[in-house]
């Protein structure tokens, strides 16, 4: 009976130590949890010096094809790990856009998506990428077309997850809010980060409480600088809509049906402008699949590339 209570008595001071270490420092867990989902897709870190930018980014270096996943706005190349564990047999290359994440950022720049796209023909130039599948969610997605329009030769296939940079013919709830003066994607703190997430998702990851304090905290942190972005990006739009007649390779969309972010009908402008595509559309899924439903996703994309090859 005394080793059953010692034992308890242990246990609970264990969990306790772990919940008290959790709050008091959720940054290092929050990076517990990142490197162990790195891991779990067999991705590493480095970093390369392209053009004005150092940009930090994630890579599997072994496969037969190469896929580039490009973020979206407020992201960073973590949005993507747990989707990159169902994709084996892939080479990956994951950037943080600079501006975002690890990579350098600078007030004086300016990150419009046209801005982007160059800044990532510099970071394939400085790995030594030439021929590659692309994928790109919201303003990474965006992005990625543009990229693909300027060069095609480079682009074996395109993938347009829930991608901007179109005029979509329903407004999502994020542009009706923006229209009245408020950004749903900007969090104003703790308390906000639930908000934010009940917009990005139709159902949110769990995530443990001192760890979406961190990514709240982080938010928070980098309001003024997204904010920032998100007006360059909307008032010097460079739109997918306005290049997809030049989207010659094979092209895949995938859209989360009830996305709040941007509405699912921008669906039926790439369908109209693109010649050779393959539409999925994920029921009860919200903005970002790949982290929503990350092997639905994936699987889509295996079958894609292994269709082209």
């Amino acid at each position: 009976m005394k080793w059953t209570r010692r034992i308890l008595a242990a246990s609970a001071l264990i969990i306790l130590s772990i919940t008290a270490f959790s709050f008091i420092f959720p940054e290092k867990v929050y990076m517990f949890s990142m490197n162990r989902a790195r891991a779990r897709a067999g991705l590493s870190v480095k970093e390369v010096q392209a053009g004005d930018h150092r940009i930090v980014y994630l890579e599997r270096e072994q496969g037969d094809e190469t896929l580039v996943l490009v973020h979206g706005f407020s992201a960073d190349k973590d949005n993507w790990p747990r989707m990159a564990r169902f994709l084996p047999g892939y080479r990956l290359i994951i950037p943080d856009l600079p501006g975002f994440g690890d990579s350098t950022k600078s007030e004086k720049s300016e990150y419009n998506v046209a801005a982007q796209a160059e800044r990532l023909d510099a970071f394939f130039t400085a790995i030594g990428l030439k021929e590659f599948y692309m994928a790109g969610n919201s303003m990474g997605g965006n992005i990625s077309g543009i990229y693909a329009a300027r060069y095609p030769q480079k682009i074996k296939g395109l993938i347009l997850i829930d991608n901007s940079g179109l005029n979509f013919p329903v407004k999502s709830f994020v542009f009706k809010e923006v229209a009245k003066g408020v950004n749903p994607l900007l969090v104003s703190g703790r308390n906000d980060y639930d908000r934010f997430l009940g917009v990005v998702f139709v159902k949110p990851p769990f995530i443990p409480l001192p760890v979406k304090w961190h990514l709240a905290d982080r938010a928070l942190a980098s309001r003024q600088f997204n904010s920032k972005v998100f007006r360059e990006i909307n008032t010097m739009p460079a739109l997918i809509e306005d290049k997809l007649h030049r989207l010659t390779m094979p092209v895949l969309i995938i859209w989360g049906d009830k996305d709040m972010v941007l509405d699912v009908s921008g669906v039926t402008v790439l369908e109209k402008g693109i010649k050779n595509y393959k539409t999925h559309i994920l029921k009860d899924c919200g903005h970002v699949p790949m982290i929503e439903r990350p092997g639905e996703t994936a699987g889509y994309i295996r079958t894609f590339i292994e269709s082209n090859r």
